[in-house]
C-alpha cells in the first residue's frame, strides 16, 4: 500500500496518477483510490469520470473516488455477505443517520475499504491488487484518517471494529507492505508542513517514511558561470531580457536549493525528484513522462 499525502496543492493526484501507470508497466494490478476527492485523476489519464465504485479505468489500472455511504454499503456487504441483508440494514434511514453520527465512521468506512483492497484477495488465494495507492486527503486530515484504526484498536470494544481497526493499523505500520509517501513542493510553506507531517506521522502514528517527493522541479536552463560569461560581453546590454531571465532563474534556484536544504536538515529523508513539465493542463502524455522517472527510482 502506498499512501501519498501532503500540503493541498503540492499535486498529489499527478504523484498517484504517475505511480499507477508506472507499477502498471511493471505488470502489476493496481487500485488507485480517492477520498472523496474533487475528482482530477480521469483528466489527468484521459479516461471517463471517475465514480465510488472500483472501475477499470486503464489496463492494469482500476480506480475509485469513495464515498461514505458508498464505503458503508460495501462494508456492510463484507459483513452480512448477502447483498439484500445489507440493502435492508444501511438503506434503513435510522441506521444511516445513527451511522453518520457516530464520529470518525464515514472517514473509517472510506479507509477501510481501500486499506481491505490492499488485503483482498480472490477466490483462487491470489492478491486481487499487487499494489493499492491511497491518494490522500491533505496534510491535517489525512493524519486523523491514518490515526483512526490504532484509536479503534485501542478504544472500541471487543469485536469486528476492534479486530478491523488492529488489523489495518498493522498493515499501514508494516515498512514491507505500506509506505507512507510525502509530496511537496521546493517552497517554504510546503517544505514546513511536510517536515511537521514526517514527524507526526513517524513519532505519533508510528507510520513508515522512508522518502520524500519533491513535485515540479523547475529544469535549471542557466549556471551563473554562464551570467558571469554575459556581464563581462562589453556588447550585451544589461537589460536585455535574456539577462533578466538568467538573473530571475538563478535567483528562484538559490531559494529552491535553500529550501532543499531545510527539508534535508529537517526530515533527514531521501527525495525523489519529479520536473516541472507540461506546465498548465497536465494530459496523459505528461503523466506517461512523469512515470518514466518513478518507474526508474520508485517502482520495485
Amino acid at each position: 500500500m502506498i499512501v501519498v499525502t501532503g500540503k493541498g496543492g503540492v499535486g498529489k493526484t499527478t504523484v498517484s496518477a504517475a505511480l499507477a501507470v508506472a507499477l502498471a508497466r511493471r505488470g502489476k494490478r493496481v487500485l488507485v483510490a480517492m477520498v472523496q476527492a474533487k475528482e482530477r485523476l480521469s483528466s489527468l489519464l484521459e479516461v471517463p469520470r471517475i465514480g465510488p465504485h472500483n472501475t477499470s479505468v486503464l489496463p492494469g489500472i482500476d480506480a475509485v473516488n469513495m464515498t461514505p455511504d458508498a464505503s458503508l454499503e460495501e462494508y456492510g456487504l463484507l459483513v452480512f455477505r448477502i447483498r439484500a441483508v445489507s440493502r435492508l440494514v444501511f438503506e434503513n434511514r435510522f441506521v444511516r443517520a445513527f451511522l453518520h453520527a457516530v464520529p470518525g465512521l464515514d472517514a473509517w468506512a472510506m479507509l477501510g475499504k481501500a486499506t481491505y483492497h490492499a488485503i483482498e484477495r480472490d477466490k483462487s488465494g491470489a492478491f486481487r491488487y499487487d499494489t493499492v495507492i491511497l491518494d490522500a486527503p491533505a496534510t491535517g486530515h489525512a493524519l486523523s484518517l491514518l490515526g483512526l484504526p490504532r484509536t479503534l484498536a485501542e478504544i472500541a470494544p471487543p469485536g469486528p471494529l476492534r479486530r478491523d481497526g488492529r488489523e489495518r493499523h498493522e498493515l499501514l505500520a508494516d515498512p514491507e507492505r505500506t509506505e507512507i509517501l510525502p509530496v511537496t513542493l521546493l517552497e517554504e510553506m510546503p517544505v514546513t508542513e511536510t517536515s511537521e507531517l514526517v514527524a507526526r506521522l513517524r513519532n505519533d502514528l508510528g507510520l513508515p517514511v522512508r522518502r520524500v517527493v519533491l513535485n515540479a522541479v523547475p529544469e535549471s536552463r542557466f549556471a551563473p558561470e554562464d551570467l558571469d560569461d554575459l556581464l563581462r560581453n562589453d556588447l550585451v546590454n544589461a537589460a536585455d531580457p535574456l539577462l533578466r531571465a538568467a538573473r530571475f532563474a538563478l535567483h528562484r534556484r538559490a531559494l529552491e536549493e535553500e529550501q532543499r536544504r531545510r527539508l534535508a536538515s529537517l526530515v533527514n529523508l531521501p527525495t525523489v525528484e519529479l520536473p516541472l513539465i507540461c506546465q498548465g493542463r497536465l494530459r496523459r502524455p505528461c503523466i506517461e513522462k512523469l512515470a518514466d522517472v518513478l518507474e526508474a527510482v520508485l517502482v520495485r
